[in-house]
């Protein structure tokens, strides 16, 4: 009798130290899951808390704001998670910064551009050697982009940060409609969370009025209880990657699952 080893799931999660990214590890952890953490430094303490899951755990160190870094990050990942011994694969690309905030034209250039990497290039990037990378394997291959309210309409002091998670929007769309086409299709969706309690929003609420006029708004939010839940948000998210049915090619909000 041969022995069968049972498949693994692998979840790519890129910003896992905090925030909506650690709760999605959390809740990912599971004896049969395998999670590739990527953050800019190492979470011993984060990795204790998922092994105790039983879950098996990768850290991977990259800087997205450096090209140089996120690069051969799928590369270095796929070596250790072979399709024959592999049943789902998922990258989450939920790392983002709102840094530097203001009126275009007010910071270096050098910030804007760092954004921007952060928040559209690395994960656009990621997700097209995500793709390089699995494309032809015959197994359950999902991708997550994660964005915002703020690509729906324009925030004074925020050029970068809308037009950076609306480029996110339309990309997972394209994608979506290109894998259609495809013989073992990569399912895509990009999901707003919505305003949830985490040290971004934190990071908000300290920005002057006069760069980040909804910080006020969204302090009040906050100070009125209102704030997401970020193990709710979290949970939905989850729920979804996991379903069966995975609605490729659409932008969810935390009101559509």
């Amino acid at each position: 009798m041969q022995n069968h080893t049972p498949e693994k799931k692998h979840f790519i999660i890129t910003g896992a130290s905090r925030g909506l990214g650690r709760h999605i590890a959390l809740l990912l952890a599971a004896p049969d899951a395998v999670l590739h953490l990527v953050n800019r430094r190492k979470s011993s303490g984060l990795f204790h808390e998922l092994q105790e899951k039983g879950a098996e755990v990768h850290g991977h160190v990259c800087d997205l704001g450096n090209e140089e870094d996120f690069r051969p990050l799928i590369r270095d990942i796929a070596a250790l998670a072979d399709p024959a011994k592999t049943g789902f694969i998922a990258l989450i690309n939920n790392a983002g910064t709102i840094v530097p905030a203001g009126p275009a034209g007010k910071y270096r250039a050098s910030e804007y551009l760092t954004n921007l990497k952060i928040n559209y290039t690395a994960p656009v990037m990621l997700t097209h050697s995500f793709l390089e990378e699995y494309q032809d394997a015959p197994l359950t291959k999902r991708v997550v982009m994660i964005s915002s309210g703020a690509a729906l309409k324009p925030l004074y002091g925020w050029s970068h940060y809308c037009s950076s998670k609306a480029g996110i929007n339309m990309f997972a769309k394209v994608v979506g409609l290109e894998q259609e086409q495809k013989k073992h299709p990569v399912g895509i969706v990009s999901f707003n969370p919505g305003p949830i309690d985490t040290d971004m929003q934190e990071q908000i609420r300290k920005t002057s009025p006069d760069d980040l006029p909804i910080a006020r708004d969204l302090k009040k939010t906050w100070e009125e209880g209102e704030m997401g839940d970020v193990r709710e948000m979290a949970g939905r998210l989850v729920r979804q990657l996991l379903a069966d049915y995975f609605p490729s090619g659409k932008v969810l909000s935390h009101l559509d699952i």
